[in-house]
């Protein structure tokens, strides 16, 4: 008898999940699933009228009550509150209906008073983020230290699942629905695989799982002796001394700060922690550009202050231009004490630009940088499912504009060498009237003079970047330079061909059609952080909006949110500009936090609003009205 024809016979069809059914005419059979769910159904705490906030003891009740029932007896959980001791209370929040369904997701409610931490750390909004950061870490080094992230695979027959897991952070402290400090409480928000052996709920692990597990995490992580109180101190002192840092720079008439003495480098391209080592070279703020900056904690902090304007930061190959830019363009969040990188802040609104092969484009003015097409194609209005690197980047930069971003950075290694410059001999192969495209190299100083737009530009082979250039950094064995005086005389000696062009055009504001946001509201995946998986009505196949050229995006749970927007979005009547929607976004999650686009979500990290733009703009079916 095969697998199938067993399960026939002992569940049937019918009942509860479409299961149950006439008993086997074997004697010996087991009872069937319609006469175990009405045994169930007798004696659930439903009809027992256990009220809906319960206690610890009644959980670990229930789920060996619930032992080697069918596994969809583990919904009758939803909705339940338990107290733990007076101390926390313990919610679920989602109930998987299959153990191999997403994972149910559980929410900790422990006051804050019940806490270990000092008040100190919860005593504003700023500090609530940090403390919310620290709690994270800490919940998912206990996690582990316990192995309760650990995941059963067994066969049939065996167990599986019974891990419980929290999401992981980056090395950025960011706004997450993981952890959150609100309301007087803390919130932590776990993931659980219930555990089963076959469909069939194993009770004793489930009660062992939800009962005395997340009692343990709890406690270390956040009870007990605050014999963490100095580091918690210091870690929500850091994260306001860099964001009032961040807040200080418009007044200090900068766009970005790098102390002295932080670690820039990271150990691999994949792993953003801090490089060691004794080749590691602490940074150091060349003596022009020596800036002190007063923090309301550590007091004054001293560094290299970059200015408005277009800054280009030169030198040889492997000596470091791409790990400080890397560094300034993370520079928009604050870092966890130990990364190396704190208090090296960046505006706000800065972020690095790339060239994007294949990219979509609906409706981007890109004259300022392309036009004279062949065929006379309109670039005002410029359309493209399969744009070119240098159609790509000036889209890039229009749609940037749009939402009044005032600082861009630019690698040339990764960007396309035609938009960034045109030498002499080009233009003299290459008359002007022949060639769409208006350099980069054209336009940066005027987008600072005239849009109060800056610059910051990694250069190794471009040298007419030197005719605009307010100010010049070399990197010499990972050391920086003040260069520009050196770099003023060679330009003057040797000016580059820079032609006369019609003054910059003003980014034009477009209105998405919200309704070619439709296909969001069916069936999305967020597999990792670059990319969003969706279905157009009447297809089986996913297509894929691809973020990889985003790299301001620094964890999986700002690509959930973007997904969270882009489906609350779709089912708004619109009318706004893409600017009117991303601010009224913003104040909505200021005012209401994540939850503003999906409640009791375990998954949920805040990203800028030039990301969640920028994904819009993106997606190949979007509209305007």
């Amino acid at each position: 008898m095969g697998r199938g024809e067993y399960y026939k016979n002992k569940y049937g069809r019918g009942g509860r999940g479409g299961r149950g059914g006439q008993r086997s005419n074997n004697s010996n059979s087991q009872p069937n699933i319609r006469d175990e769910e009405q045994d169930w159904a007798d004696n659930s705490y439903h009809n027992k009228r256990v009220s809906k906030s319960s206690t610890r003891e009644q959980l670990r009740n229930m789920l060996l009550d619930m032992d080697r029932k069918p596994y969809n007896f583990y919904k009758d959980l939803y909705g339940y509150t338990f107290d733990f001791d007076r101390v926390f209370s313990l919610k679920f929040d989602h109930v998987q209906g299959d153990p191999y369904a997403s994972p149910s997701r559980l929410c900790v409610n422990l006051p804050l008073q019940h806490s270990r931490f000092p008040e100190f750390s919860w005593s504003n909004k700023t500090r609530t983020i940090a403390l919310a950061d620290y709690v994270c870490r800490t919940t998912v080094a206990v996690i582990s230290e316990l192995k309760a992230d650990h995941k059963t695979r067994g066969s049939w027959h065996e167990g599986k699942g019974g891990e419980l897991r929290i999401e992981h952070p980056s090395q950025n402290i960011i706004l997450r629905t993981s952890v959150e400090v609100q309301n007087g409480s803390i919130l932590l928000r776990f993931c659980v695989g219930l555990p089963a052996k076959g469909r069939s709920i194993c009770g004793h692990w489930a009660a062992e799982i939800c009962s005395t597990t997340v009692h343990q995490i709890v406690t270390r992580a956040c009870c007990g002796d605050p014999t963490d109180k100095d580091k918690v101190e210091s870690w929500v002192k850091s994260y306001e001394d860099q964001e009032n840092l961040r807040a200080q720079l418009d007044k200090a008439q900068l766009v970005a700060f790098v102390p002295d003495g932080a670690i820039l480098p990271r150990a691999a391209g994949h792993i953003d922690t801090p490089l060691g080592g004794k080749c590691v070279v602490p940074f150091q703020s060349p003596p022009s550009l020596k800036t002190t900056l007063q923090c309301p904690n550590k007091g004054s902090i001293t560094g290299m202050g970059i200015k408005p304007g277009v800054t280009l930061i030169a030198g040889g190959g492997f000596h470091g231009k791409t790990t400080l830019l890397s560094a300034l363009k993370l520079g928009v969040y604050s870092k966890i004490p130990g990364d190396g990188r704190e208090y090296l802040v960046t505006t706000p609104s800065a972020t690095k630009i790339r060239a994007e092969d294949g990219r979509q484009i609906t409706g981007v003015d890109i004259s300022n940088f392309i036009n004279n097409l062949p065929q006379n194609k309109d670039t005002t209005k410029f359309y493209s499912c399969d744009a070119s690197g240098s159609t790509s980047q000036a889209a890039a930069i229009m749609e940037y504009l749009e939402l009044g971003g005032k600082c861009l950075m630019i690698d040339e290694d990764t960007a396309a060498t035609n938009f960034m410059i045109r030498d002499d001999k080009i233009q003299m192969l290459l008359s002007a009237d022949k060639e769409p495209i208006k350099p980069y190299l054209y336009r940066a100083r005027e987008l600072y003079d005239r849009l109060g737009v800056s610059s910051i530009v990694v250069v190794g082979g471009a040298g007419d970047y030197l005719d605009i250039a307010d100010t010049v950094l070399l990197l010499d064995n990972y050391k920086v330079v003040d260069v520009t005086d050196r770099a003023k005389e060679i330009a003057s000696s040797r000016p580059a061909h820079l032609p006369s062009l019609p003054p910059m055009v003003s980014p034009k504001s477009r209105t998405p059609d919200l309704g070619s946001l439709s296909p969001f509201r069916e069936k999305t995946k967020v597999p990792d952080k670059t990319s969003i998986s969706y279905t157009m009505r009447g297809e089986d196949n996913f297509s894929v909006l691809d973020l990889s050229a985003l790299e301001q995006l620094v964890e999986i749970g700002q690509t959930r949110f973007i997904n969270e927007v882009l489906q609350k979005l779709s089912g708004q009547k619109g009318g706004q500009t893409l600017k009117e929607l991303m601010e009224e976004l913003s104040s909505e999650i200021d005012k209401h936090g994540l939850g503003c686009v999906k409640d009791n979500s375990n998954w949920l990290c805040r990203p800028r609003l030039h990301e969640i733009a920028a994904a819009i703009n993106r997606y190949r079916h979007l509209a305007l009205r």
